[in-house]
């Protein structure tokens, strides 16, 4: 999947000269590997949100230098919003932080001189780096994690890394008196992933990660949530570079409430109706490589919908992707299950086995397989 961007200018300049060495190499030497006159530019992969990890792909024979091609014969370095990341010297990934948001970062190859000319390819900017999102878990390592809420009331952390579950984490206990629990991901700002969760008098209450594993005692951020029967967590659905809510009420109308990325609301507004035909809804992040939020939903024939985002709080289009999901217990999606850049979807069927249907990066699906038991035990799983 390839970071959301927009064109640089001047992503390409061969300095006039070039022609000369090669010439001169080719009369004096065998002839090394060179740089061809007009390389493709390189490719950013990755989610343009902070504590995500950006990757670069280049062909390196494309940008090689007029030396021996002992190697490597050139050189890359990133920008943000333009200018050289001075404080960033890793050649190949790009992970980003706090410093990063709301501007755009860009990497580019430079073939080393060696006596001639260098030649200079630059990738496309990526869109402007957004607050945390849910799939960066909650441990400060950008990967996928669960939290499940045992019947006792005790909200679980369950870490994965390569592919492989880690020792399960007590977050605490007395979660039960909280009707619904979902990660928005990053909301008051400080660049680590949050809890909301809303108790039976329709208070919402945030509850701020420390980046670490943990969190710190509750606050209320809202009230009269009572009148909702569905609130998820989209990510940054209106393009803002802040993280918001989707909530559902009684009437089937769905509205947008954007965070104002210090733990508060801007205005909400509808942003659809007819939403009482789906059970469930879901929120994998950006699900058909578009570089916008989507939505999934379970219909009540079990048919699972893809509402495609449009990056500014609306919608640009609906498609079945699948059937067969009404048997599930739980669906949701927390990210990025097995590593290789799109997202995922899990589910609980009704053995409690937790399941993974992997996406494409494309609106569809990779297969799916077993990765957990003993799911069923749990009341929520987020």
């Amino acid at each position: 999947m390839n970071a959301p961007s927009r064109p640089t200018s001047g992503v390409r300049r061969v300095v006039a000269g070039i022609a000369a060495a090669v010439v001169a190499a080719l009369a004096f030497a065998p002839a090394p590997a060179m740089a061809t006159m007009d390389p493709s530019n390189p490719v950013v992969h990755g989610a343009p949100f902070v504590g995500s990890t950006l990757t670069l792909e280049i062909d390196p024979a494309s940008y090689r230098g007029c030396g021996a091609a002992a190697g490597p014969d050139y050189g890359i370095y990133w920008t943000r919003d333009g200018v050289r990341a001075e404080d960033h010297w890793a050649w190949w990934t790009y992970t980003l932080d706090e410093s990063d948001r709301g501007k755009t970062i860009a990497a580019h190859v430079v073939a080393s001189q060696n006596g001639c000319e260098p030649l200079e390819v630059s990738s496309e900017e990526t869109a402007p780096i957004s607050a945390s999102n849910r799939a960066n878990g909650f441990t400060g390592r950008g990967a996928f994690e669960m939290l499940a809420r045992r019947t006792d009331g005790t909200l679980m952390m369950y870490p994965r890394v390569n592919n492989a579950w880690e020792s399960a984490r007590t977050v605490g206990p007395g979660w039960n008196g909280f009707g619904t629990v979902v990660s928005p991901g990053d909301f008051n700002g400080d660049g680590a992933n949050d809890i909301l969760a809303k108790d039976s008098a329709g208070n919402l209450f945030l509850y701020s990660g420390t980046g670490n594993g943990g969190f710190l005692a509750g606050r209320q951020v809202g009230s009269g949530w009572n009148a909702f029967n569905s609130i998820v967590s989209p990510g940054d659905f209106n393009g803002d570079g802040t993280n918001d809510l989707l909530a559902r009420d009684a009437g089937g109308l769905l509205y947008l409430y954007p965070g104002n990325g210090n733990g508060g609301w801007l205005t909400r507004s509808v942003v659809g109706s007819g939403w009482n035909v789906v059970n469930k809804i879901i929120t994998p992040g950006d699900f058909n490589g578009d570089h916008n939020v989507d939505i999934l939903a379970r219909d009540a024939a079990g048919a699972l919908r893809l509402y495609k985002g449009n990056g500014a709080g609306g919608w640009a289009g609906m498609t079945v992707v699948g059937q067969g999901w009404g048997g599930m217990a739980t669906i949701g999606g927390a990210g990025d299950i097995d590593g290789n850049g799109n997202v995922d979807v899990y589910a609980v069927d009704g053995s409690g086995q937790l399941l993974a249907y992997y996406g494409d990066g494309d609106g569809g699906w990779n297969g799916a397989g077993a990765i957990g038991w003993g799911w069923g035990g749990f009341n929520a799983v987020f």
